[in-house]
């Protein structure tokens, strides 16, 4: 099949190319982007393409992922079975939530098998779980699904060699991280004389496991834990309130359940 364009006939393999890099530019009723779009136009009566769309929101990636994987009743969605499957592409989901993976925890859905598992992700995993028990949690439950592991105790003993090693690296990594937030957040008091902020707000998660950990993971008003209790929540609390001059710092934070946090409010004790 040809077409013709002010140069003459165009064949369907010359213009192929062209059309794949033209695609990204076109918007669905405009034909104003392309001087020949009709010439294209009359070629594409054989192709099924799909035009990139603009102000796709997250909340339609999120239900589409849960559609793929619904209608192949699996847990989790692939970058690959979302590419054959998905309505937007593995690319468009990416552009949205940053990695697959964050997409595909969002929409409620597991991850399937990856190499490329950090260490961070991996402490991070061991300090959620050990937060919601209330204690170091046993090598087994890291491959119980009804704990909420991410990641199984066999993926910490292929990265550290054993669980024990694993346990031991998390230590460290969250020690040496708290030692260096610590380092980074000197008091100085500028010219004006005028204290200011060190610190943010917020507790990030391995000061937080920092603070559980040391506390035992006990509230200290009342000593309610989730050891003793399932349904006591854990809060990491300012002792001096940060809206009053208080740091995001381990000699001013606490260990609180989430009743005694909220009847504290403002209040320093």
């Amino acid at each position: 099949m040809f077409a013709v364009s002010a140069v003459g006939l165009v064949s369907r393999h010359d213009l192929w190319p062209q059309l794949r890099v033209k695609t990204d530019l076109f918007v669905f009723g405009r034909s104003d982007d392309f001087s020949t779009w009709g010439c294209y136009r009359n070629c594409m009566d054989d192709f099924q393409i799909r035009l990139r769309r603009r102000g796709i929101k997250p909340e339609e990636i999120l239900e589409d992922l849960q559609r793929v994987a619904k209608e192949h009743a699996t847990e989790t969605v692939t970058r690959l079975l979302y590419d054959q499957y998905g309505a937007f592409g593995a690319t468009t989901v990416i552009r949205h939530f940053g990695s697959w993976n964050s997409a595909v925890d969002q929409a409620g859905l597991k991850f399937a098998n990856r190499q490329d598992i950090s260490n961070e992700e991996l402490f991070e995993n061991l300090a959620n779980l050990w937060t919601r028990l209330g204690r170091q949690p046993y090598a087994r439950q890291m491959s119980d699904k009804s704990t909420g592991s991410k990641f199984s105790t066999g993926t910490y003993e292929k990265r550290f060699g054993s669980w024990n090693e694993a346990l031991m690296a998390f230590a460290k990594y969250v020690a040496g991280s708290a030692a260096s937030d610590a380092l980074n957040q000197k008091s100085f008091v500028p010219k004006t004389g005028i204290a200011e902020k060190r610190t943010a707000r917020d507790v990030n998660w391995r000061l937080r496991a920092k603070i559980l950990i040391r506390d035992a993971c006990i509230c200290q008003m009342c000593g309610a834990s989730p050891a003793k209790d399932p349904e006591v929540v854990l809060h990491v609390d300012h002792i001096v309130p940060w809206s009053k001059g208080g740091e995001t710092v381990e000699e001013n934070l606490q260990t609180l359940c989430a009743v005694c946090n909220i009847g504290k409010s403002d209040e320093e004790f």
